[in-house]
């Protein structure tokens, strides 16, 4: 399995720093020291992992993960849906169950799902 050409020219385009992981029958996307809003969580970066499920773009990102794992900056608190970790290509992440509100099998891809990523983790909220 591969990563979409779209995908591959995307994350060019946004000059990205990442990795491709094999992860069971999938692919995993690693994102180096990605930052996070300081005012939202206990750390400025970590790394984010989005898993390519066998049977992408048909079947939908779904979740992203973090490894160190982040809490609330105000409660010290896991943040809501976030208390959950699980074993990907040898580490263990921290599960931020988060889902795009309609995935379009065969047209949404890592431009429509980063982007939601990204706004949970760098809003202020």
């Amino acid at each position: 399995m591969e990563l979409l050409e779209a995908d591959e020219q995307y994350l060019v385009s946004r000059g990205l720093n990442y990795e491709v992981i094999a992860d069971g029958e999938g692919l995993g996307l690693v994102f180096k020291n990605f930052p996070l809003s300081p005012g939202k969580y206990d750390r400025e970066v970590t790394d984010l992992l989005i898993c390519i499920p066998k049977g992408y773009n048909n079947a939908k990102l779904d979740n992203f993960y973090l490894d160190p794992p982040v809490r609330l900056k105000a409660t010290g608190q896991y943040p809501d849906r976030g208390d959950v970790f699980e074993p990907h290509a040898g580490r263990t992440w921290q599960r931020l169950s988060r889902h795009l509100p309609k995935w379009r099998a065969g047209i949404d891809t890592l431009r429509s799902f980063l982007p939601f990523a990204e706004k949970e983790l760098q809003d202020k909220g």
